[in-house]
C-alpha cells in the first residue's frame, strides 16, 4: 500500500495493480523532443482506476548536460529485497548537441518517492567502423538525428532474482543498422555495480515485408521456477516509407544454460506475434510525434493462471491485456 494515498475499499481487498507510465506534452517548446515524464497510477485488480497522482514521480534533468535532460523513458521496475529498482532510458543530449541514449536507474522503498541513481555503468565494445547509430530509427522526428560520440541504448531490464550469484539485466545497444539491433544480457555481481555485457541473444528474423526489423526487452521477465523466466519482448518494423509496425513477442529464458561464452543459449523458446495491434487506440497514432501500429509492454504480472501486461498502445494510451499463460506456454517453439 502507498501510504497516505489510498483509503481501504473493497477494491482493495484482492490487492492493486501499480502503473508507473511514460507521459509526455503534446509539445514542448525550446526542446529537441518532447521531454518524457514518469507518471503513476493506481488500479483494483481488475483494472478500475482508484488514483492517478497528478504529479510526475519522476522528471527529467534540469541542465543540458544531465543525462536525462531531454525525458526519463520506459520504465521497468523490478523489485530487489525490500527496495524497487527502475530502470529507464535517459533521454539527453551529446557534446555535439545531437539526441543520446543511455540507461539509468532510480531506487524507491515505496515506489512513490524515488531516488535517481544516474547512468548505469555498463561496459560495451567500442564502436567499430560502420557501426554508428542509425539515423532512420529518427525519420519521424524531424532534426533529432542521433549521438556519434557514445553508444546509445534502451530497453534495459533488470532481472528480479540473484541467479547463480549474479545479477542479470536485458539491454539493447543500438548499434549498426536497425535490422542489427539485439537483446543484450550483461551481469554484476551487485544489483548497482559495474555490469558487464556478455553480448546479443536474440535477434529478430528478417522480413521482407519491411525494410527493417528489430526487437527489444519489454517487461520484467516473470519466474517460471528451477531458474527460468517468461519474458514479453517487441519486435520493431519499419517500411521504406518510415511507417512502423511494434508487435509483442514471447521468449522463455533458461539461466541454467548461461555461457558468457555463449550467452544465447540461454533463449529455449520463442513465440512470435503473440500480440498485434487490432483497436483503433492502437493502430492510430493521433498526434504529430506518435507512431501508430505500436504495442510496447513496460510491465507484466501473473494472478490466477493469467498473465497481464500493460503497454503502450499507439505510441499514446496505457493499455493492458489478459493472457492465459499455458497457452502462452504450449504455443512456444523450440529455437
Amino acid at each position: 500500500m502507498l501510504a497516505g494515498t489510498v483509503n481501504d475499499d473493497d477494491r482493495l481487498r484482492e490487492g492493486m495493480v501499480v502503473v508507473h507510465y511514460r507521459a509526455r506534452p503534446r509539445s514542448d517548446p525550446g526542446y529537441l523532443i518532447a521531454r518524457s515524464y514518469v507518471g503513476l497510477a493506481l488500479f483494483s485488480v481488475d483494472f478500475e482506476l482508484i488514483y492517478r497522482f497528478p504529479e510526475p514521480v519522476v522528471s527529467p534533468g534540469i541542465e543540458p548536460a544531465d543525462v536525462d535532460f531531454l525525458g526519463v523513458e520506459d520504465p521497468r521496475v523490478t523489485r530487489v529485497g525490500d527496495e524497487f529498482h527502475m530502470v529507464y532510458c535517459a533521454s539527453g543530449l551529446d557534446d555535439k548537441g545531437k539526441w543520446a541514449g543511455a540507461l539509468c536507474t532510480a531506487r524507491s522503498t515505496d515506489l512513490l518517492r524515488w531516488e535517481k541513481r544516474g547512468r548505469i555503468s555498463l561496459h560495451i565494445p567500442p564502436l567499430g567502423k560502420g557501426n554508428g547509430f542509425d539515423n532512420t530509427y529518427f525519420d519521424n522526428l524531424a532534426g533529432a538525428g542521433g549521438t556519434t560520440t557514445q553508444i546509445n541504448n534502451k530497453d534495459g531490464v533488470l532481472l528480479p532474482d540473484k541467479i547463480n550469484g549474479r545479477y542479470f539485466l536485458l539491454h539493447r545497444p543500438m548499434i549498426g543498422s536497425l535490422s542489427s539491433w539485439a537483446i543484450h544480457l550483461a551481469q554484476c555481481d551487485k544489483v548497482d555495480g559495474a555490469w558487464t555485457d556478455c553480448g546479443p541473444i536474440f535477434r529478430a528474423d528478417s522480413d521482407p515485408a519491411w525494410e527493417d526489423s528489430w526487437v527489444g526487452a519489454g517487461a520484467v521477465p516473470l519466474p517460471l521456477g528451477e531458474n527460468r523466466y517468461l519474458a514479453i519482448i517487441h519486435t520493431g518494423h519499419r517500411a521504406a516509407d518510415g511507417s512502423r509496425l511494434y508487435t509483442l513477442d514471447a521468449l522463455v529464458l533458461d539461466f541454467d544454460k548461461f555461457d558468457p561464452k555463449h550467452p544465447q543459449r540461454i533463449v529455449e523458446s520463442r513465440l512470435d506475434r503473440l500480440m498485434t495491434p487490432q483497436t483503433k487506440w492502437e493502430i492510430e497514432g493521433p498526434y504529430p510525434d506518435s507512431v501508430g501500429n505500436v504495442l510496447f509492454c513496460c510491465g507484466a504480472f501473473e494472478r490466477n493462471g493469467e498473465i497481464y501486461v500493460i503497454y503502450g498502445g499507439g505510441d499514446t494510451y496505457v493499455m493492458a491485456a489478459k493472457l492465459n499463460k499455458a497457452e502462452i506456454l504450449a504455443a512456444m517453439v523450440a529455437v
